[in-house]
């Protein structure tokens, strides 16, 4: 069962990704990024030392391959083959943060008990 404040977090994911899409303007990715935040870092039901590992572990990972691709991006975005680049703090902790949701949950329940 998802507990209240994940489902907000969870609601806020969904208005700021369609905010993303349809608003361009400065500060339109702050439902997204507050609703990531939430949900990462609100408690689960059940959580014990696996899953606090898990998570905690998760944040380093999805650090590093959020680096990694704000790295690729601007080097790419620097010799012409891409046209966007991370620029923008807020832009790179929603994927840091993105990243970190996916790879714990992923871990979470693919991984052998």
């Amino acid at each position: 069962m998802v507990t209240s404040f994940k489902l907000l977090g969870f609601v806020l994911v969904l208005l700021g990704i369609f905010a993303l899409i349809l608003d361009r303007s400065a500060g339109a990715e702050l439902p997204l990024l507050a609703g990531l935040f939430i949900a990462f870092t609100t408690r689960e039901k059940t959580e014990d030392e696996r899953s606090r590992y898990l998570k905690s572990s998760s944040a380093y990972v999805a650090l590093i391959l959020g680096y990694g691709i704000k790295l690729m991006s601007t080097n790419l975005y620097e010799h012409h083959m891409l046209g966007f680049r991370l620029w923008d703090i807020n832009h790179f902790l929603i994927l840091v943060l993105g990243t970190a949701i996916i790879v714990f949950y992923l871990r979470l329940y693919l991984s052998a008990r």
